[in-house]
This record gives C-alpha cells, sequence and structure tokens, in this order.
C-alpha cells in the first residue's frame, strides 16, 4: 500500500441507545425513527425487534400499511409529553391572544422558519453534507451560540433554496422546500386571494440555539423587525 494512501478509520460500534440517539444528527438523522431515542432504554430492544417483524410481513405480504401504522403509534407513544426531557419544554409564561386587525385576505403574511434555510448566495448555517461526527462536536457549542436569521426574499425561487441543520434529516426538505418553508404554496395563496400577500422579506434561523437568548433577547428583535416591515401575520414552522 503506498505510503501517502490514507486509510479510513473504522467507525466506533454503538450501543442500541446510542444508536437511537445518532438518529438525530447529521447524515445519520431520520425523522421517521428518531423516536426511537425517546424510547425507555429497557424498552428498546422489544421495540426494534417488533419493528423487524413488522417489516418482515410488509415485505412478505408486498403492503406497507402496517409498517406504516406501527411506526405512527410508536412515534406517538414516544413523543408524549410527560417522556420528552425538560430541555425540549422550556418554560415559557402564556401568551395572550392576538387578534387578527384585518381579514386575512387583506393580510400581509411572512414565514418564519428554524428550518435552516438560506439562499445559495447566503452564508449557510451548516453544510448539507455535514457528517454525523461533526455534527456531535458542534451540538453543545450550537446550544450556546446566539442565534442569526436570514432574509428570503418572497420571490425566491425554490431553485436557489439550501437547507443545513445538525440536527434534522434534511432529505425531504432539500426534495422540496415547501414541506418547511411553503413560500411557492404561500405566492399560491396570494394568487388565490386567500391571503392579501406573501411579505417581501421571510426569515429563517437554525433551530438549535441557545434558547433563553433566543425567547428575551433575539425573539423580541426579530418580532420588532417583523413590525417594520410591515407585516400583519407569521406562519411559523419549525425544522
Amino acid at each position: 500500500m503506498p505510503d501517502d494512501e490514507q486509510v479510513s478509520p473504522k467507525p466506533e460500534p454503538l450501543s442500541l441507545t446510542a444508536f437511537a440517539e445518532s438518529l438525530y444528527h447529521a447524515e445519520r438523522a431520520d425523522n421517521n425513527f428518531k423516536f426511537l431515542k425517546n424510547v425507555p432504554e429497557q424498552e428498546l430492544p422489544t421495540v426494534l425487534q417488533s419493528l423487524l417483524k413488522v417489516i418482515g410481513d410488509a415485505i412478505d405480504d408486498r403492503d406497507t400499511t402496517a409498517l406504516a401504522r406501527f411506526v405512527q403509534q410508536q412515534q406517538v407513544q414516544a413523543y408524549v409529553a410527560s417522556q420528552l426531557p425538560s430541555p425540549v419544554r422550556p418554560d415559557l409564561p402564556p401568551v395572550p391572544l392576538a387578534r387578527m386587525g384585518k381579514p386575512l385576505k387583506e393580510a400581509s403574511v411572512a414565514l418564519f422558519t428554524s428550518g435552516a434555510f438560506y439562499r445559495d448566495d447566503q452564508e449557510p448555517f451548516y453544510p448539507a453534507n455535514l457528517s454525523y461526527e461533526q455534527a456531535i462536536r458542534d451540538t453543545r457549542s450550537a446550544m450556546e451560540r446566539v442565534a442569526s436569521v436570514r432574509m428570503i426574499p418572497g420571490d425566491t425561487p425554490e431553485s436557489r433554496l439550501r437547507v443545513g441543520h445538525i440536527a434534522y434529516d434534511v432529505r425531504a426538505a432539500q426534495k422540496d422546500s415547501n414541506v418547511i418553508f411553503p413560500l411557492e404554496r404561500f405566492r399560491e395563496l396570494a394568487q388565490q386571494g386567500f391571503i392579501g400577500s406573501l411579505a417581501p422579506r421571510n426569515y429563517s434561523y437554525h433551530g438549535l440555539t441557545n434558547i433563553p437568548r433566543l425567547r428575551d433577547e433575539t425573539a423580541p428583535q426579530w418580532a420588532q423587525m417583523l413590525k417594520d416591515d410591515g407585516v400583519d401575520a407569521v406562519f411559523l414552522t419549525p425544522g
């Protein structure tokens, strides 16, 4: 073997629990199955065994209906509020209902997402090909970092949108940005007269961030920014 030829290191073996936790990050992220992280450790082998049986039945029967139902049921059980760790549920004060000041068909609506979208001429939050190891290394610093925002004009074509997030499966968003940042759908709603208009300026940030500073500092600034834009309503989407 040539001296300058580098051999890739073998990946470290993972326990079932570590594997389930890895489904939240970068190249290993999988929106369909990241619920496994929230399954109690003692129940994880049983859930995985049941999943394999249902997959086998789906192959034999050539029918994925039962498989989809099983995964959906497991997602619901894993994501119930009582099982989520407390950092996922920040302590937020109650917010009074803000009524619309005009009919929706006359309103200017802005999109605001935590899904880490950006234009091809803007600085990415993270590269689209971020590796799992890179994501793990940067997760803690991401949660300490003050959120930054990207302004995305309302007439931006989908072909110019990019997405790079450290902690969710971006495959669906790469195939169709409208599943998280529906600029095209809202332009259609404006053309149909369902809303008055899509705001000229729409916004995106990386949702894994310093939550206390987002709540106390950054979000109020962004709210004022939207008011200054003359927006009547905001459509929020998570990443």
